[in-house]
């Protein structure tokens, strides 16, 4: 009997297309972070660099480190297997977080509440189990760089980048045309709303008005609502009007909106990384009243979940409300004096921002340092001006979707009051050069040594510090 001959397709590599296409850099920036990161500016070391790419808030670890370690004492059942949503005390310690702050005069109950490791996970695992392949989810640009690695790492989605005009249509309207551009080119839906509120890169708030508008786009045309308000509690500005969108979906009926269709297109993610000066301790929530979706987050959350060491501590830190009360207040004039800082450097050297009124950031507009008006121009300003002349890293426009070249974002929470300083004057004693002056103001990080630590992250793309950054 002749032997049967079977076709195949097979592949020869070491790993599938999927790990291919998830060793990619998770942001365009992260090799000059990973170079400039080796030796960061002091007043001891006056030629080191400074890092201010990342979106993190280091302005009161200090009241949190002491909190917890308060809080070392815990049962043995923190050593056992919980449900893999979260703890019970900690989902309810979220829960009276939530209604304590920023979702006051809801009821809400611990089950609506998904506790997975990080936001960036929580972000991952929604889009998984609310997408088919080649869906798009809209955002509004500029947005969080990290977004495209943290839709794109695993799951089949694509972002797509919605410039909204508060000063054109209304926004309903201005998604209505992108949804109907996007499945004019693809055939495929625009299945998703992805907003953060307050806003990265910007640090604006979204008005109610304009929320309400988007709230209806979606659940009118049963797309998913997911606001990312993990900035919620990093409000400096007192005279700002925040408002949950969980709490705007709860008048749903009185905007003519179906209660039912808002219960399955509405979510709220939320965690301790920013407002908590805690990105290390991965911890990031989902709320949403989708109860086949929190039955397919309690299966998919098994593989992120939260030590149940950690679930503890934070739990009994969040369950005293004389703390949070007096750690926000803190956290908030801490926050707000830092950008003050930058804002008042800024202004004094004639440079334009949009001013913010939470979160960690600073949107400034350097288009008039540009060479020409392209993203050549803004990447060339960037790497082989502020990075290897300057010795300094802001995050680059473009890898925030921004609408046109010549805008950075800097994130002044992750610093010093001396190091924000220290950026502004490196800065403005670059750009206030001609073109010319530029060029021969020498190296601070050669060439080489750039092309080395990207070179090195092709290499070696597993680096364990490659998802900080962000």
């Amino acid at each position: 009997m002749e032997p049967t001959t079977v076709a195949c397709n097979c592949r020869i590599s070491d790993v599938s297309q999927r790990g291919i296409s998830a060793s990619a850099e998770a942001t365009s920036y992260f090799a000059a972070v990973i170079k400039l990161n080796e030796r960061l500016w002091s007043p001891e070391d006056p030629e080191g660099n400074i890092v201010m790419s990342i979106a993190e808030n280091r302005l009161t670890v200090d009241l949190i480190k002491d909190k917890l370690q308060s809080k070392l004492s815990f049962p043995d059942s923190v050593f056992f297997y919980d449900n893999t949503a979260g703890s019970a005390k900690m989902k309810a310690a979220m829960i009276g977080l939530l209604q304590h702050t920023f979702m006051k005069g809801l009821k809400l109950h611990p089950d609506n509440v998904t506790v997975s490791s990080g936001c960036g996970a929580v972000i991952s695992n929604l889009i998984y189990c609310v997408t088919q392949p080649g869906e798009g989810i809209a955002i509004p640009a500029p947005y969080y760089p990290a977004f495209d690695f943290d839709l794109t790492c695993k799951n089949d989605a694509v972002p797509v980048a919605v410039h909204l005009s508060a000063s054109d249509q209304p926004y309903d309207q201005q998604l209505q045309t992108a949804s109907d551009d996007y499945l004019q080119r693809t055939g495929k839906r625009l299945v998703a709303l992805l907003v953060t509120n307050p806003d990265n890169p910007t640090g604006t708030v979204y008005s109610e008005q304009h929320l309400l508008q988007m709230l209806k786009w979606c659940v009118q045309n049963k797309v998913h609502m997911i606001s990312d308000e993990i900035y919620a509690n990093s409000i400096f500005k007192p005279d700002c009007q925040f408002t949950s969108m969980a709490v705007l979906a709860s008048t749903a009926q009185e905007h003519g909106l179906d209660q039912e269709d808002v219960k399955s297109y509405v979510h709220i993610i939320f965690g301790l990384s920013k407002d908590w000066c805690a990105s290390g301790l991965r911890v990031g929530c989902l709320w949403t009243l989708n109860a086949r979706l929190q039955a397919a987050l309690q299966n998919v959350n098994a593989f992120y979940g939260v030590s149940g060491i950690a679930q503890h501590m934070i739990a009994e830190m969040l369950e005293d409300l004389s703390f949070v009360d007096k750690y926000l207040k803190e956290n908030k004039r801490r926050l707000g004096s830092a950008y003050d800082t930058l804002a008042g450097a800024l202004t004094e050297a004639g440079i334009k921002f949009t001013p913010a009124v939470g979160s960690v950031f600073c949107w400034v507009d350097l288009r008039s340092a540009l060479s020409q008006p392209t993203w050549e121009a803004e990447r060339e300003l960037w790497e082989q001006g502020f990075v290897q002349r300057c010795g300094f890293i802001i995050t680059p426009g473009q890898a925030s979707h921004a609408s046109g070249p010549g805008f950075f974002r800097i994130c002044y929470a992750i610093v010093d009051r001396e190091t924000i300083l220290q950026l502004v004057q490196r800065l403005v004693g670059f750009i206030t050069k001609s073109d010319a002056e530029r060029q021969q103001v020498p190296l601070w990080i050669n060439t080489a040594s750039m092309q080395k630590a990207k070179e090195e992250i092709e290499e070696d793309p597993t680096q364990p510090a490659k998802p900080a950054f962000e």
